[in-house]
């Protein structure tokens, strides 16, 4: 079991439809690729019956991680159950060495496993490779480990700039923060999206991101700088993008003229306030492309733009592929 200050949510479930989770904890193991996604399962127990069953394995019983705290887990099983899924996670470091005998010993262990669903967060993706469980699987990683992930596969199976991608029953994320919309993403296949919204109001996650969007949200971006006066605008922006925002409105919340305000905003962000607007009511019109039934035009008009024609063509300017795409 998991050492102090973890949450196990010790299941005493006996449901024949309950779905065991084997979490394997690797050497160096970054502790929020593990919590995040757990405690969405352990969200969806409490929920109503046991959903998941959580089980933290790992190639030895004691494992250092990123926090440093004493952890202790159970040994590789021998053999799991039918509908077992897998949750391998990541590892501190700009380099993953795939080569050491822990290392081995996971991946031989996993190449000899059959799993329902296999599922990886952030360099965890790496050692789905190297076991073979990604062949001719499109993937993602975090983006530092891309280059990584592509030698071992080809580049044409990495997609970068995603926060997480399925292909069949593999499910790859970004890493860190994406587990846990991966997570939610899976409770909302498995249970129900009235389950997965619950929890992700619980967890105040209050911008869900799915499997589309990309891992670097507009939410986040143009936002490292020390301007405090365009951060204090920018989060008024945020909470209305589809606000006829003016330039004189925003000047007035930085306390400077127009053409100071247009200045700084550009110096500090790295794009007009006009392009972080659209950027935003896009990001808008994405979620409710995927999680509502409106018609285009609706959503055009919802999100703050003159009429449908805009949309699709400052769309078009930052996707590859249409509006429908995204339902």
């Amino acid at each position: 079991m998991l050492g102090a200050g973890i949450s196990t949510n010790a299941n005493t479930c006996t449901e024949n439809d309950t779905i065991p989770i084997y979490i394997v904890l690797l050497p160096e193991l970054l502790m929020l690729d593990v919590v995040g996604p757990a405690e969405v399962f352990a969200y969806a127990n409490r929920y109503g019956k046991n959903h998941f069953k959580l089980h933290f394995v790992g190639p030895e019983t004691t494992l250092k991680n990123s926090l440093g705290m004493r952890l202790t887990v159970d040994p590789l099983p021998i053999t799991v159950e039918p509908n077992a899924w897998l949750l391998v996670t990541g590892m501190v470091g700009n380099e993953i060495k795939l080569d050491t005998t822990l290392m081995k010993k996971v991946c031989g262990w996993l190449a000899q496993q059959q799993f329902s669903k296999v599922i990886s967060v952030c360099a965890g993706a790496l050692v789905l490779a190297k076991a073979g469980l990604l062949n001719n699987k499109k993937c993602t990683t975090h983006f530092m480990h891309c280059n990584e992930l592509s030698a071992l596969l080809t580049a044409k199976q990495v997609l970068e700039n995603r926060l997480f991608v399925q292909d069949g029953n593999v499910y790859t994320s970004a890493g860190v923060s994406a587990g846990i919309d991966l997570a939610l993403h899976l409770v909302q296949q498995q249970v129900g999206p009235q389950i997965s919204a619950k929890i992700a109001r619980q967890m105040v996650l209050f911008i869900r991101r799915g499997m589309q969007d990309p891992s670097l949200s507009p939410y986040l971006e143009h936002r490292n700088h020390l301007q405090q006066r365009i951060h204090r605008i920018q989060d008024k922006i945020q909470q209305d993008p589809a606000k006829n925002w003016s330039v004189d409105e925003l000047a007035d919340l930085g306390h400077c003229s127009k053409r100071h305000f247009a200045r700084i905003f550009k110096d500090s962000t790295g794009i007009t306030s006009k392009e972080y607007i659209y950027k935003l009511r896009l990001s808008l019109a994405q979620q409710l492309l995927q999680h509502s039934p409106l018609q285009v035009e609706e959503i055009a008009q919802r999100c703050g733009f003159e009429d449908s024609r805009q949309f699709r063509r400052l769309w078009a300017r930052y996707h590859n592929s249409p509006p429908s795409s995204y339902r």
